[in-house]
């Protein structure tokens, strides 16, 4: 066959599967999904296949279902503890009224112009609160952007449990079959790079799978010293475990995120002291849950990240910086938080495939 007709070929068949990806982007992110949490549940797995009791031994089928099942019982069990605090919180706001809580807000503008006139909102004279706020929100949300949201959420739930399935579904596969995913991969890859190929998904499996362990100890360490902040501030311990919690979550959106989770922790703050004075209770409790942010946020930054980014992707804290800047421009929040998985991706490739170019040897750790 001539040439020029193999890479017409080749250039319409690349075109056809890019294609297939974009129309079918939900099923790859199922099996992307899938792919990366096996990486954790796979030390599981082999730990489960070394039980013995005399003849009997854990094949390989039961021990991905027992990795499966556990991840969803330590998921299960961590939710089956959030959901009933979030719920008693969800209920004590909901039973604030609104009235209550523009009058308590005026009445702490009142004491903030008296004690703290510098950092008192800007109202126009003859204003109050209520006015203030409703003009700036006027315009914000209407009927139609509430319904829509409505629909937005069903839709989404519909969406999460079908995702919940499918990969779960497919989890437990790359769980029994530790090569199947490596295997998808190496069919399309062409024959004289194969071995290369497979060197690259060797390396990118193992600096994932110590980013995954370090972010999830990250989150964990986050919402641990956060509720003990919290805690110590004056928040209360229940409303400390669902703020810390939250804040441990919201951590994995670098840079904003923490702060996201501190102003979320302010407003349960001021929703749960409507009945205590402004100056002398509530701003005291905001202050020192500011210093819980900044404490958190210090230890996060010196020690957590400190020790994921060296450790498992091996990448200098200016070039993480740098990274997720340009993901957050180029995909927002979601581009925040996969930009430094992707980013591991493409070093490792780029120091498999262009290891002659000087920035790639620079970027490239010289050990994996």
């Amino acid at each position: 066959m001539d040439q020029r007709i193999k890479n017409i070929i080749v250039a319409l068949a690349v075109i056809l599967f890019g294609f297939l990806v974009y129309y079918f982007s939900y099923i790859v992110t199922y099996i992307l999904i899938a792919a990366v949490l096996s990486l954790v549940g796979r030390p599981l797995v082999q730990k489960f296949q070394k039980i013995k009791y005399r003849r009997f031994q854990i094949g390989k089928s039961a021990a991905a279902f027992l990795t499966l099942f556990t991840l969803w019982f330590v998921l299960i069990c961590f939710f089956g503890f959030l959901i009933p605090l979030v719920v008693s919180e969800v209920d004590q706001l909901s039973t604030i009224n609104v009235q209550d809580v523009i009058t308590y807000l005026n009445d702490a503008l009142a004491q903030l112009k008296i004690s703290f006139p510098q950092f008192a909102p800007n109202i126009p004279e003859g204003g109050n609160l209520q006015s203030y706020l409703e003009n700036q929100l006027k315009g914000f949300l209407n009927v139609g952007e509430v319904s829509h949201f409505f629909g937005s959420v069903a839709t989404a739930f519909g969406n999460f449990f079908l995702m919940i399935f499918s990969v779960s579904f497919i989890l437990y596969f790359f769980l029994k079959e530790e090569d199947l995913f490596e295997n998808w991969l190496l069919v399309l890859a062409p024959v004289k790079f194969e071995s290369r190929v497979s060197a690259v998904m060797d390396k990118v499996a193992i600096l994932l799978k110590r980013y995954l362990i370090g972010m999830l100890l990250q989150v964990l360490g986050v919402m641990i010293l956060s509720v003990l902040g919290y805690s110590i501030a004056g928040l209360g311990f229940g409303h400390a475990v669902v703020v810390g919690v939250f804040a441990g979550i919201l951590n994995v959106i670098p840079y904003i995120g923490p702060w996201i989770g501190g102003l979320f922790g302010l407003v349960v703050a001021v929703a749960n002291n409507l009945n205590s004075n402004f100056t002398e209770v509530t701003l005291p409790l905001m202050f020192w849950m500011l210093v819980v942010v900044l404490v958190v946020q210090f230890v996060d930054n010196m020690i957590f990240q400190t020790v994921i980014y060296s450790n498992s992707i091996r990448a200098h804290a200016l070039e993480v910086f740098f990274v997720i800047l340009m993901a957050g421009s180029i995909a927002g929040i979601p581009g925040m938080i996969l930009g430094i998985p992707v980013y591991t991706v493409l070093r490792v490739i780029a120091g498999e495939f262009l290891s002659e170019f000087k920035i790639v040897q620079q970027l490239t750790p010289k050990e994996e």
